[in-house]
């Protein structure tokens, strides 16, 4: 949104005052502390929102993560998180992860060409988003240095939206989970916070202390189910009812999917209602920070920080095209795995930020 000057000057002379620019200050209030601004030799003013996903606030707490049913969460075990975290309201979208992308191009923190974007962060040149796939809607154009969303071309996406669909608002797909972790370290520079990943090896958060980083970050596979079933140990996202294409956007056993391609973020009703966090379950399954294990035992842990290495990261939540059985990859409790370099059609993210005192 812009405002012009001549706007502001226009009020002034239909109130009778002065209009020389050499009188006019912009006040700008953060609480009580108030900065005022010369506007001499500004000729346009321009507001430009920062943007950061919604996120909602998840408190401390303990819980039994793990319900003896849903796949790699068969194990039962209490884990204590000790710190508050912030979480991605809804799943990253396509506007939101090309607004953050164009950032990092235009600064030299990723490379591109039509068929893919690489990374440029400490000399790493992973692959972050493939966009020559036909699911991809985020889209590069070489000679204008920007990227562009389409609707996808695929016979899904067709199918699904024979009328058109608006690709801003629905999840990124494609996009490696290195993609989503560089998506969060962007954001974590456009705030001047610290990046929580370092771009080389396995990418360790934080140094190997996820919980203590500063800037955003992926959830950690324990605070991602614990939101997950917040507070009651619910199966599902929504309670403990089983799963119908009004409650989320899967592919029901032996069936046709609900919708055949992914929704509009935030299309269902809130689940679990009382965080407000939409998505948990269908639409894309969604990148952890962990690396993946299916077993984790039965001891007590606190802040559980999954193995050191590996080659595969925690996926949870289940896609628009994922499950089998009685609906195990909906369930809170179910865990996944992804390669961390190949981008899916049913794999996106939300960002996560641990509450510093």
């Amino acid at each position: 949104m812009k405002r012009s000057l001549l706007t502001l000057l226009a009020l002034a002379v239909i109130f009778g005052v002065s209009t020389s620019q050499a009188d006019w200050v912009m006040k700008v209030q953060r609480g009580t502390n108030v900065t005022e601004i010369p506007l001499v030799g500004v000729d346009e003013i321009t507001y430009v929102e920062r943007v950061v996903p919604a996120m909602v606030l998840v408190p401390a707490g303990s819980f039994t993560m793990g319900d003896g049913t849903a796949p790699c969460g068969v194990d039962e075990r209490t884990v204590t998180l000790t710190r508050s975290f912030l979480l991605g309201q809804h799943e990253v979208t396509n506007s939101q992860y090309m607004e953050a992308l164009q950032w990092a191009y235009d600064n030299g923190h990723v490379t591109a060409n039509p068929d893919s974007v690489q990374d440029n962060l400490d000399g790493s040149t992973e692959t972050l988003l493939r966009m020559a796939n036909d699911y991809c809607e985020i889209q590069f154009d070489v000679g204008m240095g920007k990227f562009y969303l389409r609707e996808s071309p695929s016979a899904e996406a067709q199918g699904a939206y024979p009328g058109g669909y608006n690709p801003a608002v629905h999840p990124v797909k494609m996009v490696s989970w290195y993609g989503a972790a560089a998506y969060c370290d962007w954001l974590s520079m456009r705030m001047a916070l610290p990046r929580a990943y370092q771009h080389v090896g396995n990418w360790p958060c934080n140094g190997g202390d996820p919980y203590g980083a500063q800037g955003f970050r992926l959830p950690m596979d324990a605070e991602w189910e614990y939101a997950a079933q917040f507070n009651d140990e619910r199966n599902y996202p929504w309670g403990n009812q089983q799963p119908d294409c009004g409650r989320a956007n899967y592919q029901p056993e032996n069936m046709p999917p609900c919708v055949g391609w992914t929704t509009r973020v935030g299309n269902y009703a809130p689940a679990p209602m009382s965080l407000g966090l939409w998505d948990l379950a269908g639409n894309m399954a969604e990148y952890c920070n962990d690396v993946f294990q299916c077993d984790l035992g039965t001891l007590p842990a606190v802040d559980p920080v999954g193995p050191p290495t590996g080659t595969e990261r925690v996926l949870r939540g289940g896609g628009w095209v994922i499950d089998t059985g009685d609906y195990p990859n909906l369930r809170s409790a179910a865990r996944g795995a992804a390669g961390v370099v190949a981008g899916f059609t049913v794999d996106g993210f939300r960002a996560a930020r641990t509450v510093t005192p």
